[in-house]
Order: structure tokens, then sequence, then C-alpha cells
């Protein structure tokens, strides 16, 4: 078994491993971009119903209702925070699986690359000993 032969199931490993980081880079960003989303829309809700408020407010509002509007847009502004520090947690989550998945992906390319210098190696000493071996048949016939 060559050497790079029995490099290979660490090739593999390492391989596999930062396929693996990848996939959860993918899952990370996935879910903070459905995070960001989820802001915005929350942001959004907030600015229609204080649009809605303010256009209620000119047409003259009962106090009741005033205490409400202003209770809900509370309750949004609250969630609206909440949700940025969902967003960023992701945003942490997110930096944290790229790394890993560079980490990953420059050991599975060392690895990669000294198995084909390896190979590299092991072709020329084969083709200088396939050459000696002739060299070596061509002295014997004369």
């Amino acid at each position: 078994m060559s050497p790079s032969d029995r490099f290979k199931p660490i090739q593999r490993i390492a391989s596999q491993k930062e396929r693996k980081a990848a996939a959860a880079l993918g899952e990370s960003l996935k879910q903070r971009e459905a995070a960001r989303q989820r802001l915005q829309q929350l942001q959004r809700f907030l600015a229609e119903y204080q649009a809605d408020f303010a256009s209620a407010a000119r047409n003259g509002v009962s106090s009741n209702r005033v205490i409400e509007y202003q209770a809900f847009i509370s309750n949004l502004e609250h969630a609206i925070r909440e949700q940025q520090q969902v967003v960023a947690q992701f945003e942490q989550d997110c930096d944290s699986s790229k790394q890993q998945w560079r980490g990953r992906y420059t050991k599975s390319k060392a690895m990669e690359n000294a198995v084909d210098r390896m190979k590299v190696k092991e072709r020329k000493d084969e083709d200088r000993r396939e050459q000696s071996e002739a060299d070596d048949r061509a002295q014997r016939k004369r």
C-alpha cells in the first residue's frame, strides 16, 4: 500500500467533516435569513399600525382606544427588540459556523494537496524505477 493510499481514509474523513460544516453553515444562513425576514415583518407591521393610529387620532379616538393602541404598539416594540436579539444570535451562529467551515475547508484542502503531492512523487518514483529496469534490460541484451 502506497503512502498516498494510507492517507486516503484521512483525506476522506477531512472531506466529510468539511461537507458537514458547509451544510451546517447553509442551515445557519437559512435560519438567520428567516429571523431577519420575521424582524422586517414586525417592523412593517409596527409602521402600518402606527400609521393607522395616527390616522385614527386625527379623526378623533376615545381614550380607551388610545390606551389599546399604545399597549399594542408597546407589545410590538417589545417583540421587535426580542427579534433583534434573535437575529443577533443567529449572526453570531453564522460567524461561528463560517469559521468552523473555513477551518475544515483548509484542513481538507491541505490533506488533498498532500495526497496529490504524494501521488506525484510516487508516479515519479515509479517512472524512475521503470526507466532503471528498462536500462538494466537494455544493458543485459548487449
